[in-house]
């Protein structure tokens, strides 16, 4: 009887052991399993994260490539595109772990072969019925066959979406930025004066013929007292872009300044101040600043490296000579020393034109300069004409001498003539 026992409490305790062992043994797996879920649900969400309208294609797809390899076991992967021609053999733009080139080359050669095989995936990608890249991704074990279509499926879909993507917000990328240029323009165009309506006694004139969409040249009038006003002309040695947004600067603080400070000397000495430390060796600007008194029939000058205005008084042209240096060239100490005013008496009849670099440094197909020495000759040649008619012949005269050589640089005039 203590026998029967003791053999049916073993069996017990073995049924007991065997039974622990085999819900311990599920309870490990499942916590495996459940990790293994864990990280590959952890893995879709960096993927999510990560994911961006902004990044590249090539980011997009890396992506999604790191997400298919942290949930299948993979070997690598590569990402071959066809050339923007879509000409020649496709080129690996994508590369992820340590793939032999042969085997995705024999995968490229040989393309009907790409469904008989479970270790690895291998697909081609096509847009509107045309060819476009292809991927393949090897796997350290094979798949099964369902499991296998299902990676296919999701990583074409997904692929050929950020293709999609990647052209719908280049096009937005491409109209956003001519949008915005276009505004710019818009707005430059806007600080144009009504010169009309400065000053009573004089007629006035001015134009500027930009050598791309935006201008480094810039002028413009401001009324300084009840019967005073400045002029400025200025020429920004950047191009593009930067030289609309330093043209912007330039003419902002000049708008400022001329409420704290009436004499050109102080106000292009403070004006250096202010923009030396922001241009300082990137680009310098030249600028020549005119007050204009109609009770005084007095004109002020001070210039910063500025082209020397001409003069033109009973036909014939008068020099005008004063120093000083380019704004950004030195901090203050040189530049507030050289800078100095020029004082001018006009009477009826005087003409005075001031201009940018771009007009006289202007060549033609010989390789000969416009000069000032030409542009000194219109101006006396034509002197008694109102100032509209002389700009525009100006203009005219310089494109029929530089012909089909186009100016490298913005030309800007302002002309005046005493009534």
């Amino acid at each position: 009887m203590t026998v029967v026992i003791n053999v049916t409490l073993f069996f017990l305790f073995a049924l007991a052991l065997g039974l622990w062992v085999v819900l311990t043994a599920q309870a490990n797996s499942l916590r495996l399993r459940l990790k293994k879920a864990e990280e590959q649900n952890q893995l879709f969400i960096e993927y999510l994260v990560n994911f961006s309208f902004n990044n590249t294609l090539l980011q997009n797809i890396q992506g999604l490539l790191r997400l298919i390899m942290g949930w299948i076991p993979a070997r690598g992967a590569v990402f071959l595109q066809k050339p923007p021609s879509g000409e020649g053999l496709e080129e690996p733009v994508l590369r992820l772990g340590n793939i032999p080139k042969e085997k995705w080359m024999e995968k490229l050669r040989g393309r009907s072969a790409e469904t008989k095989e479970r270790d690895a995936v291998f697909m081609t990608l096509q847009k509107e019925g045309k060819e476009i890249g292809s991927l393949f991704v090897d796997l350290e074990k094979a798949l099964e066959e369902e499991q296998l279509k299902k990676i296919k499926e999701v990583m074409t879909k997904q692929v050929l979406f950020f293709i999609e993507m990647d052209c719908v917000m280049s096009h937005f990328r491409q109209d956003f930025k001519e949008e915005t240029l276009r505004l710019l323009g818009e707005f430059q165009k806007g600080w144009v004066p009504k010169l009309e309506d400065s000053l009573q006694g004089f007629r006035i004139a001015a134009k500027t013929v930009p050598c791309s969409r935006f201008s480094g040249d810039f002028y413009d009038s401001i009324r300084v007292g009840e019967s005073s006003w400045a002029f400025v002309l200025s020429d920004v040695s950047a191009k593009g872009l930067a030289s609309f947004f330093i043209s912007a600067m330039c003419r902002t603080a000049i708008r400022c300044l001329v409420k704290q400070w009436q004499s050109p000397t102080d106000i292009l000495c403070r004006l250096n101040e202010l923009l030396y430390p922001e241009i300082c060796g990137r680009t310098i600007i030249s600028l020549i600043y005119m007050v204009v008194d109609e009770k005084q029939d007095r004109v002020t000058f001070a210039r910063a490296g500025h082209e020397l205005p001409i003069f033109c008084r009973n036909g014939k042209i008068e020099k005008i000579d004063f120093p000083g240096i380019c704004l950004g060239v030195d901090e203050g100490r040189i530049f507030n020393k050289m800078v100095k005013e020029y004082e001018l008496k006009v009477q009826k009849g005087d003409f005075l034109l001031l201009f940018t670099d771009g007009l006289i440094e202007a060549v033609n197909n010989e390789g000969v300069f416009f000069g000032r020495q030409r542009a000194e000759n219109i101006v006396r040649e034509l002197s008694d004409k109102d100032p509209q008619y002389v700009v525009d012949a100006m203009i005219e005269r310089l494109n029929s001498f530089c012909q089909d050589n186009v100016p490298f640089d913005d030309i800007t005039l302002l002309a005046m003539v005493k009534k």
